[in-house]
């Protein structure tokens, strides 16, 4: 297992390949510095297999970072909304886990998968 983490820029596209043998666990997000105090909303979204789907909202006002718990096995591209401010996403890298050491994990990235298919 080892740390994991991206700076999204404003206006880019970040995309990260993932190793076969490797999930990526992406467990906050958080908004760069700002200049301005105002109340932009930021949408974060994440792009697999050219799904693309929306993990979140942050807001420098109220919401300036958020937690989640989101394992991705696939290659993927980040991005977000704001066109003046980075978005910087954190997490760990670990090895794919083993489905049947571990049946309740490989449900959820069934789960998942099946999830984004539904989008």
């Amino acid at each position: 297992m080892e740390f994991w983490g991206i700076e999204v820029k404003p206006g880019k596209a970040v995309s990260f390949n993932v190793d076969d043998e490797c999930v990526i666990h992406i467990s906050q997000v958080a908004l760069g510095e700002t200049k301005k105090a105002g109340s932009e909303n930021v949408v974060v979204s994440v792009k697999v297999d050219g799904k693309k789907t929306v993990i979140g909202n942050l807001s420098a006002k109220n919401h300036p970072q958020f937690m989640c718990d989101l394992f991705i096995g696939n290659d993927f591209e980040l991005s977000h909304s704001s066109k003046t401010t980075s978005v910087f996403l954190c997490g760990y890298k670990t090895d794919m886990p083993n489905p049947y050491e571990y049946p309740s994990t490989y449900a959820l990235g069934i789960i998942f998968e099946s999830y984004l298919d539904f989008i």
